[in-house]
């Protein structure tokens, strides 16, 4: 996949002996019933719990935390607040441009982009680096991706997810494992997910998703940024 994961499931044991590539028609199903549903929403909301290994060069792999609350309408708006060890973080888009906040700091930064959220998330992120964890389950080319990315693709069977009933997909190739929890219901919504870096020892990145809202009603304010008493515009300067 072009992106996975911005957003990256438990390391699995395989045999030492050579894998023969496999994809079960029962994970593609699931896989496509998701995005389906997502395809078909006019809007939505979540929330992410995120947790992700890094590298510190004094004492290893430290943990890194942050809940992102998620609010999507249309094709073209898009709201996040995270908070976290990286600090909170306020996201608008509207269609027609993007705006970062740093409530610490009361800064924010001005951004042009697309015309729509997947076009602003690829823009963005492949300029500034930014990230937008479990954006790849809004892609309508997700199983395509899935099956591009991933030399591996099957079923695992039903599993219990807080209490909640899931199917178990995962996917794998040489450099990682990831592990999708879908809701076992008609919905088949994303539940939680686990990506293991095989070759990089064994780093991981969890997301679990939660409070699931499907078309609500968000104003549109909701979507445009109103500088706070005293905040100050900052420019970033792509990567590139």
């Amino acid at each position: 996949m072009k992106r996975f994961l911005l957003f990256c499931g438990l390391f699995l044991i395989l045999s030492a002996q050579a894998q023969v590539p496999r994809v079960d028609t029962v994970a593609v199903m699931i896989i496509d019933r998701m995005a389906s549903v997502i395809g078909d929403l006019n809007s939505c909301s979540f929330t992410l719990n995120t947790s992700q290994d890094l590298k510190d060069p004094d004492y290893g792999m430290v943990k890194q935390n942050e809940v992102s609350e998620v609010f999507l309408s249309g094709p073209d708006k898009m709201h996040v607040n995270f908070k976290g060890d990286k600090g909170p973080r306020g996201f608008w888009y509207n269609g027609q441009m993007a705006i970062i906040y740093w409530f610490g700091e009361n800064n924010y930064a001005v951004i042009d982009a697309p015309e729509n959220v997947i076009a602003m998330i690829d823009s963005i992120h492949s300029n500034y680096d930014i990230e937008f964890p479990a954006a790849d389950f809004f892609y309508p080319t997700f199983t395509d991706d899935m099956l591009e990315f991933f030399d591996n693709v099957v079923f695992l069977g039903k599993r219990t997810l807080n209490d909640q009933e899931c199917w178990l997909v995962l996917g794998s190739n040489e450099r990682m494992t990831a592990q999708i929890w879908f809701s076992a219901d008609a919905f088949t919504l994303p539940q939680k997910f686990v990506i293991v870096y095989k070759e990089d020892g064994s780093r991981q990145y969890e997301a679990t998703f939660s409070n699931w809202k499907l078309n609500p009603e968000i104003p549109v304010s909701a979507f445009d940024f109103l500088p706070p008493p005293g905040a100050r515009q900052v420019s970033i300067l792509p990567k590139n």
